[in-house]
């Protein structure tokens, strides 16, 4: 039976999905190199040939994820159907990964790997800054946001979201969480909007 060749890019994706599989059902350091190829149906070398090794498959995973959030970020920036207070309510309440990239943040949660967590958390936050500060000029247009430097108090705010809803830095049970998360409206109007009445659209973004 003659080889299948697939193209490059689908098969360091099948691999990558592969090792994502194994790394949620089994954990990552139970994970070997082996039991990914043999999940793929690939030889061993077929792996180095992509991924030096499975912590090169975390970054891959890293990469993907933060690719896929840029993606929805950019819709959400371009909604007619959404005000600015609306967009950066949701731009911040999805600052961070959510719970269903559980392999990744479970590797980037160990103490040992705390180095990469927090450069990691740094290119996320530096790739949303510019769809953050698009969203406050949109907000000062609407005459939403009338705060000075409007443009810092966003970057402020998605700073502090980033870490504040990182359980890998701080341990919050899930009511901790959700608490966190329902005061961010309130935090956004002290801000940002200057402490007046926040639109009664702010509950639909919640």
């Amino acid at each position: 039976m003659p080889r299948i060749s697939k193209d490059p890019q689908e098969r360091k994706d099948e691999i990558l999905n592969a090792a994502m599989e194994l790394f949620n059902s089994k954990g990552y350091e139970q994970t070997s190199v082996s039991d990914i190829v043999r999940k793929v149906g690939v030889a061993q070398g077929t792996f180095y040939y992509y991924f030096q090794s499975k912590e090169e498959i975390i970054h891959a995973a890293c990469e993907r994820n933060l690719a896929s959030r840029l993606e929805k970020v950019k819709q959400l920036v371009a909604s007619t159907e959404r005000n600015a207070l609306e967009k950066l309510t949701r731009l911040l309440m999805d600052a961070y990964p959510s719970d269903q990239e559980a392999a990744v943040l479970d590797y980037l949660h160990q103490e040992s790997n705390s180095t990469l967590h927090q450069k990691w958390i740094v290119a996320e936050i530096t790739a949303l800054l510019p769809y953050a500060r698009q969203i406050v000029r949109q907000g000062v247009a609407e005459g939403t946001f009338r705060v000075q430097q409007p443009e810092l108090a966003a970057e402020f705010l998605l700073v502090g979201a980033s870490f504040w809803y990182d359980r890998g830095i701080f341990a919050w049970n899930d009511e901790e969480y959700a608490e966190k998360r329902q005061a961010l409206a309130g935090i956004i109007d002290r801000l940002l909007i200057g402490g007046g009445p926040a639109p009664a659209s702010d509950a639909s973004t919640q």
